[in-house]
């Protein structure tokens, strides 16, 4: 049996097996005795529509299956073939009650959680990494048009519109991640020292808050105050396109890192190659290095960072051909390469949509 079909069975065999109460698939009815009433049906919970969102960040491909259980019956059942990247968003019925969500994938990660389905929330967000699972209840909030969460403040009319110097297919948002337990934030931004927000929040446990901003170009301060400590930090657009604030740890970053860098000799000799990674790290710059002997058509891969922002990369190769240029390790771009071409020079590339 294949891999993806042993994960949908291990996925439905957590709810048991239907239409398996009696042999040979009869129906065993019994008769109501005479003047006793029938039982009243129970009514089926009343239902909400929310999103569920499963997302990718890492350079490998993945096959997940997904099951939402309620008192052991099924809520949900989906199988997501996910490319590097690849952020997928789908609408779910699902009971205003806790639920269990299941996920497994074809690379060997089996978890679970627990879904408490919020009328206030647009949804609930599966964020497979390479060595585990993360899960995050979600909302979107506007500034303009508000939001269950949202405790009042001053703001712009946001998302600012573009100024032709940029375009991407979504506005450039910050999103507040609580890990802990409910607290009380203020988040402040500004675009080149002009206040365009400043408003409060309320952050349940387990919830990231986005918050689209802009569509313009431009260097912007965020500043996030919570009961034990201030954050602040400045945010390149559309370099990143989203800025990530963790307001348990005090760690930024611009979403789950693309860490994986791949090297490719095209060309028709041997080549040895010397790369130095500088990464901007809470005590300073670290440097990595790492030297590599490639064969005519040989790929190699390996993960010189760990966490999201931007890297310098200098390359060069034994022939004198050398390249300097950053590296933004950010969703939604994909992992990024070196590639040597067929007359020896060397270029750094990444896959994805790529802002700006």
């Amino acid at each position: 049996m294949n891999r993806r079909a042993l994960l949908t069975l291990l996925a439905a065999g957590t709810t048991g097996l239907a239409g398996c109460g009696t042999p040979n698939g009869e129906t065993d009815t019994p008769t109501p005795e005479t003047g006793t009433p029938e039982e009243t049906a129970t009514p089926q919970e009343e239902r909400i529509r929310q999103q569920l969102t499963l997302w990718n960040p890492t350079p490998d491909p993945v096959f997940v299956t997904s099951v939402g259980i309620r008192d052991g019956d099924d809520v949900f059942f989906e199988n997501a073939d996910l490319l590097p990247g690849e952020r997928r968003d789908r609408w779910v019925s699902v009971p205003e009650a806790d639920l269990e969500v299941l996920i497994e994938t074809d690379t060997g990660l089996r978890t679970s959680s627990t879904w408490a389905v919020d009328p206030l929330m647009d949804g609930f967000e599966v964020v497979v990494e390479r060595d585990a699972i993360e899960f995050w209840q979600r909302v979107s909030c506007s500034p303009t048009d508000g939001c269950a969460l949202d405790m009042g403040g001053d703001s712009d009319d946001l998302p600012l519109v573009g100024d032709g110097q940029s375009r991407w297919y979504a506005p450039a948002g910050v999103v507040i991640e609580n890990p802990g337990p409910e607290t009380t934030i203020q988040l402040a931004i500004d675009w080149y020292d002009n206040p365009i927000l400043n408003r409060s929040y309320r952050l349940p446990t387990e919830t990231r808050l986005g918050v689209p901003v802009t569509y313009r170009t431009g260097i912007y301060r965020v500043a996030v105050e919570t009961d034990d400590q201030s954050i602040e930090t400045q945010w390149p657009v559309p370099d990143e396109p989203s800025k990530y604030i963790d307001v348990g740890s005090g760690n930024v970053g611009c979403g789950p890192a693309n860490s994986t860098l791949t090297v490719a000799n095209r060309d028709d000799v041997p080549h040895r190659i010397t790369i130095e990674i500088d990464i901007d790290t809470e005590g300073g710059e670290e440097t990595v290095e790492e030297t590599l002997d490639l064969e005519p058509g040989e790929v190699q891969s390996f993960v010189p960072v760990s966490t999201s922002g931007r890297h310098e990369v200098s390359a060069r190769l034994e022939n004198g051909a050398e390249i300097s240029n950053s590296w933004w390790s950010c969703p939604p771009r994909g992992p990024a390469s070196l590639v040597i071409d067929a007359t020896g020079n060397v270029s750094l590339s990444v896959s994805g949509p790529q802002p700006g």
